[in-house]
């Protein structure tokens, strides 16, 4: 009971598919005993790698230490007297005993050779095993389950009214990449399937290239950026896969004079460039950011104007040249990629959490920022001051992002755990709704592309740690910005209010907004409060939601 108090469990990212975009039946990958052999001699290879690389930061961080430490080391040698050198040698030849004695008793380190050729052999093995096409054909299978392979066939098919959603999930020591299945108007929300991957994901964006396909067909690729400073690309096309389609950048070895190539610590942020399909941004720890060329899988370009590591990216919608930053010096920055010594500077009030354009305003360079105080601001590319600075949460502002199709429809996520709905349509942000989803430190937010009203949130409770929300659950928000876009504002499973109704409201909602308390803004004070309200998907046994597939 313990360890699953201990245990961790949370959502650190998350990237929409478009529909009609998945393989209806995803390929299943087929793993021989070479290709097995093969991925644990590189894995073998790569946590070589990897504690080389820690060996080397410990001798720098000692040599550091003997260079400081130095005077005080002679000092020390002089004052002492030639008994209490003697003293001090026996008791340091004593110490070392007990310690290599304790450290041998605890580690048995004279055997861990042994074990780890013990353990590559068990690995080897997995290759070994006779897999069966059904339970049917596998004589260790006492319970078959022929009345389930039509309902598992069905949940294992992608409808082109399919959604999926990836998402990065760390659980106890695994770090997982989960692809999600969502439909809204069958309520339909489970795993599909899921790929372990090698190391904590921080940051993920979808893909429509594939460089390895020279009909250029539609792909469906997803980048991971991790806790390492390669960058690993996955099919979500194929299930039960080992390793990624392709990696950019590689590891430098210092002591065997390899440079490296790309990043040099994790990766924070992704974009991709949809005018210009073949360039991926990241950003990392290193204070870079990094433009790669996806059909070579090479650099193409290195931007170095930053002063601390850089945490979201935004390429314009219309321009292909054009990319927003925004980093941990407390400073959002545009950049003209075709001279990246050309940007414009905004500074702020804390460390940039996220950055995105404002596609809906008739202002092409206007813009959106969120920081580690809550703060959102509101920016004009052509202006040195932001247009409008609102204080939306009591905490870190982790996530912003507008509705893809419903003009002046912001949602923003914090670590306080809400979400909370504005309208800055007329340029003066005013509070609509505020829910809280009991997801713990809400930690990733992203929209739905093909929905105007449904947004996907995740945090770090164990037992609550994702969700997908319509907006429309909300009746503040239905009045506000269903008329916008014409769609149907009446829904039976909602109980939504007719269109009249909601034209009345929304010529109504002004003066409700006037006599609210909320969060405060600096330009529009015009807010109001909602009710809560619970998600229509119900949890089956595993933590994961039911399907319920119209007949």
């Amino acid at each position: 009971m313990e360890e699953d108090e201990k245990r961790v469990s949370f959502i650190t990212c998350a990237a929409w598919v478009p529909k009609g975009v998945a393989a209806a039946n995803p390929e299943k990958v087929e793993i021989s005993k070479e290709d097995l052999g093969r991925i644990i001699q590189e894995t073998k290879g790569k946590v070589e790698d990897l504690e080389e690389l820690d060996n080397e930061e410990d001798e720098e961080i000692e040599e550091d230490a003997v260079v400081n430490g130095k005077e005080n080391k002679e000092d020390l040698c002089i004052a002492l007297t030639s008994e209490g050198q003697k003293k001090a040698s026996e008791s340091k030849k004593l110490l070392e005993e007990d310690e290599a004695v304790d450290f041998e008793t605890r580690y048995s380190i004279s055997n861990y050779d042994n074990e780890k050729d013990d353990k590559v052999n068990q690995l080897l093995q997995i290759g070994m095993l006779t897999i069966h096409a059904s339970n049917d054909d596998d004589p260790y299978v006492t319970i078959k389950d022929h009345e389930d392979h039509d309902s598992e066939d069905e949940n294992h098919v992608i409808f082109p009214t399919d959604n999926l959603i990836a998402v990065g999930h760390i659980e106890g020591d695994a770090a997982i990449l989960e692809v999600y299945v969502y439909n809204g108007e069958e309520s339909s929300f489970y795993v599909h399937h899921d790929i372990l991957l090698p190391a904590a994901p921080l940051c993920m964006e979808w893909l429509n290239y594939d460089p390895g396909d020279e009909q250029l067909k539609p792909a469906n690729m997803v980048a991971i950026g991790s806790m390492s400073p390669e960058i690993q690309v996955w099919d979500l096309d194929l299930i039960d896969c080992l390793e990624p389609a392709y990696t950019l950048g590689k590891r430098g070895k210092k002591k065997k004079k390899i440079p490296g190539i790309g990043h040099k610590q994790p990766v924070l942020s992704l974009a991709w460039n949809k005018h210009a399909d073949h360039v991926l941004a990241s950003g990392s720890v290193d204070q870079t950011v990094i433009l790669w060329d996806l059909q070579h899988g090479s650099v193409a370009q290195q931007i170095k104007s930053f002063e601390e590591k850089v945490q979201s990216l935004s390429w314009h919608h219309t321009e292909a040249h054009t990319l927003l930053t925004g980093s941990c010096d407390w400073k959002a920055k545009m950049f003209d990629c075709r001279d990246n010594s050309t940007f414009k500077t905004w500074e702020l009030d804390g460390e940039i959490e996220c950055v995105i354009w404002d596609t809906h305003t008739d202002k092409p360079y206007n813009c959106l920022a969120s920081t580690d105080k809550g703060t959102v601001f509101g920016i004009d590319g052509r202006q040195n001051k932001p247009l409008w600075t609102l204080n939306a949460h009591s905490k870190a502002c982790t996530g912003i992002q507008m509705s893809p199709q419903c003009p002046g429809c912001l949602v923003s996520a914090s670590s306080d755990g809400s979400i909370k709905i504005w309208d800055i349509a007329s340029g003066k942000p005013s509070f609509i709704e505020e829910s809280n989803p009991s997801l713990g430190t809400i930690q990733c937010l992203a929209s739905c592309p093909d929905a105007p009203f449904v947004f996907c949130f995740g945090g770090d409770n164990k037992q609550n740690n994702f969700k997908v929300w319509d907006l429309r659950e909300s009746s503040n928000a239905r009045s506000r910005f269903c008329p916008r876009i014409r769609l149907p504002v009446d829904d039976e499973e909602m109980d939504l209010a007719t269109p009249d109704t909601a034209l009345q409201n929304l010529q109504s909602t002004d003066e409700g907004l006037a006599a609210a308390t909320g969060p405060s803004c600096t330009v529009a004070p015009n807010q109001s409060s909602g009710k809560k309200t619970k998600s229509k998907f119900k949890k089956k046994k595993g933590g994961h939601l039911e399907r319920r597939r119209k007949t």
